[in-house]
């Protein structure tokens, strides 16, 4: 559903898609990780991939059901919204939506995703993304295994939460539009290594 474009890429370019060929095993594409005994896809690494066009809630992405990480990053889904059904891979352990064109709320659904470890969605368009009024209080509640969290430039407009996971090693939220001071909970996270405000 998505057209090849080289330019789209700006800051890397690893066009994996194409050399997908039908006639062989989907495991051997590039960007492609298959788990070995049951033949599943766990990984779809399609960052700087040059993709462009709109993203569709009827995507067959959506019935990897195994997908334990997925990579989207720096492609062109202009103007899309970030489908609730992102939610139904629920083995994910990585999400990376990062400088590809999303736009709108982020559904509260991503919450749902109670594996993940990284989750990366942010935008170069300051108002391009945000979170609902209690989105943000819900991602941290339910996400308690998350390590790394980059929100660059989506509009949270909300105080910070205090349920933030103790594996947290990187909180990035820079032009998140917080409001409030700091709570003395993020100075418990002993594992953290990375703050960006």
């Amino acid at each position: 559903m998505f057209t090849f474009n080289p330019n789209v890429s700006v800051d890397c370019y690893n066009p994996a898609t194409l050399s997908w060929n039908k006639s062989t095993d989907c495991c051997s594409w590039d960007g492609v990780y298959g788990e070995e005994l049951t033949g599943q896809v766990i990984e779809l690494n399609l960052a700087c991939s040059g993709l462009q066009g709109k993203f569709h809630t009827n995507s067959s992405l959506f019935q990897l059901s195994n997908l334990k990480r997925l990579a989207l990053s720096y492609n062109d889904f202009f103007g899309s919204l970030i489908s609730p059904k992102f939610s139904e891979l629920s083995s994910l352990t990585l999400l990376d939506l990062s400088d590809s064109g999303f736009t709108g709320l982020i559904p509260a659904e991503i919450s749902h995703l109670s594996k993940l470890q990284a989750l990366r969605i942010w935008t170069v368009d300051p108002y391009g993304l945000r979170l609902g009024p209690y989105s943000y209080e819900m991602l941290l509640k339910n996400l308690t295994q998350l390590r790394e969290l980059y929100l660059d430039s989506v509009n949270i407009s909300s105080t910070i939460p205090l349920n933030f996971s103790s594996y947290l090693t990187t909180l990035w939220l820079p032009g998140a539009e917080l409001h409030e001071a700091l709570p003395e909970r993020v100075f418990d996270l002993y594992n953290l290594e990375t703050l960006s405000l």
